[in-house]
């Protein structure tokens, strides 16, 4: 696994990535997951496995929670996940939520992005193929973080997260430092000409909506690059990994079928 976008490191046996992008700025950490330094057994969750609807052991999901924070250094106390359903909703999140999600019960459904100001809460996103994307205001000191399947990704829930960011905090597009991915790329999602058709015709990104060899695809982090671009947002990593390329690191759904396990995407200000 080698990535231009983003740093590699492995730490007590948890390898996990960063983008390069975020590298200059001091009050902020993110950190994507890998398959790797975890304690799930079973075939497609080993061994990071960072889903609890997954059919591993909650057990095993938290420590493997444990040991990736402490290699990132996050506070896995203070995380707080979304409640992803693919849809095109973000939430505030404040202090009262530390911990849903992992050590407590969400009061909330079908959120795909959340949003924050407060320092020291670690914003989670899940994905096995879809794509995360992660927001860095660093003039007003927010974050976001947010998950786009092609649902959400149709439903610009990419430029939603920026709106909000831009509600709650008075976020402007052009101070914005965003990063995407890793999540499946242009060769691996073909897609039925029925959906390439609904893209097309909404968005028309040729470099991103295309057909080859009479197959219908689309490239996802592309398509969501350009959306945050025409919203304004200049400032953009775009990984260089797959994740159905690379199965053997990541978890995919397509590469690994459903039973796979689920990365996670966290970002907070410190």
């Amino acid at each position: 696994m080698k990535s231009d976008a983003m740093n590699i490191y492995t730490k007590d046996g948890v390898t996990y990535l960063r983008y390069k992008i975020f590298d200059r700025f001091d009050f902020v950490n993110h950190a994507v997951s890998t398959r790797h330094g975890g304690v799930s057994q079973k075939e497609h969750l080993k061994s990071l496995n960072l889903g609890f609807k997954t059919d591993d052991d909650p057990k095993n999901v938290v420590e493997n929670y444990r040991r990736f924070c402490k290699a990132a250094d996050f506070d896995v106390e203070r995380l707080v996940f979304a409640k992803q359903t693919h849809s095109a909703n973000v939430r505030l999140v404040t202090e009262d939520d530390i911990g849903k999600g992992i050590f407590r019960d969400r009061d909330y459904t079908d959120v795909d992005a959340h949003i924050t100001n407060t320092p020291g809460i670690g914003l989670v996103i899940h994905t096995a193929d879809c794509v995360p994307i992660a927001y860095l205001d660093p003039v007003n000191k927010a974050i976001g973080n947010a998950h786009c399947g092609w649902r959400g990704t149709y439903d610009n829930l990419a430029e939603k997260t920026l709106d909000e960011m831009n509600k709650r905090f008075g976020t402007r597009p052009e101070d914005v430092i965003c990063s995407i991915g890793p999540a499946i790329c242009k060769n691996c999602y073909e897609v039925s000409e029925e959906l390439y058709i609904q893209f097309m015709d909404k968005f028309g990104f040729e470099d991103a909506i295309f057909i080859k060899d009479s197959k219908h695809y689309l490239d996802l982090m592309l398509i969501n690059k350009h959306i945050l671009e025409n919203a304004g947002v200049n400032k953009i990593a775009l990984s260089d990994l797959c994740t159905c390329c690379n199965s053997e690191d990541f978890y995919s759904h397509r590469g690994l079928g459903p039973g796979r396990g689920l990365i996670s995407s966290i970002i907070s200000m410190v």
